[in-house]
């Protein structure tokens, strides 16, 4: 134990949160399938049996970190959602919360995306179908707080009777599509809230 700089579970917890780290940095950079876990060890200066104790296997590390990744903007779009806020500005905050989650994470997302998709998969072993239904999972819980929000706007009577679920999707589909195109940039607030007036009222003219 003489290796350990600290002590106990704070170590513990600093070389996985290293090793996490240096996962982040070489699959955002490379990709998911030429990313290679010595890659991972070289940067986060740790050995692989380390990073063995942690994680059973490439597919289970990438996974973790799309999961801790996400856990805290999912903590946050729930706590919108379920805030004491009016309808419509609880649509706004999200969008908020969305465009500047997606915007930090961007490559992670990118890579994550054409892995579910199969794109990245060409020569390689395709992600199980059992793996995408978690990352799909993940989505379906943003979407329902977005759901959530805006069939409580209907219920209040300050959204018409839309359809919560097409719309919820196309909200998102336009905050990813927004940032994967680096239409995004520091001003997150703005950029929310032109795409929350666009969502909620159109680009007609209001006389």
């Amino acid at each position: 134990m003489g290796h350990y700089r600290g002590g106990g579970h704070e170590d513990t917890r600093s070389k996985r949160q290293h090793i996490l780290e240096a996962a982040y940095e070489v699959f955002s950079k490379k990709g998911y399938h030429r990313a290679t876990v010595d890659e991972i060890i070289a940067m986060a200066d740790t050995g692989k049996g380390t990073v063995y104790n942690y994680f059973t296997s490439k597919e289970q590390l990438f996974y973790t970190l799309i999961r801790e990744r996400s856990q805290p903007f999912e903590k946050a779009m729930s706590q919108v959602a379920d805030s004491e806020e009016q309808p419509l500005v609880k649509i706004e905050l999200m969008v908020r919360l969305a465009l500047g989650f997606y915007r930090e994470n961007a490559d992670l997302w990118r890579v994550m995306m054409h892995e579910i998709r199969g794109f990245g998969s060409e020569g390689h072993t395709a992600m199980a179908p059992e793996i995408k239904a978690k990352y799909h999972e993940g989505f379906r819980r943003i979407l329902s707080r977005m759901e959530k929000v805006l069939d409580d706007g209907i219920a209040q009577g300050v959204l018409r009777k839309i359809d919560s679920t097409r719309s919820a999707y196309g909200l998102f589909s336009v905050i990813v599509m927004m940032v994967y195109q680096k239409f995004v940039d520091e001003d997150i607030e703005t950029t929310a809230r032109q795409v929350t007036d666009i969502f909620l009222y159109g680009a007609a003219r209001r006389s």
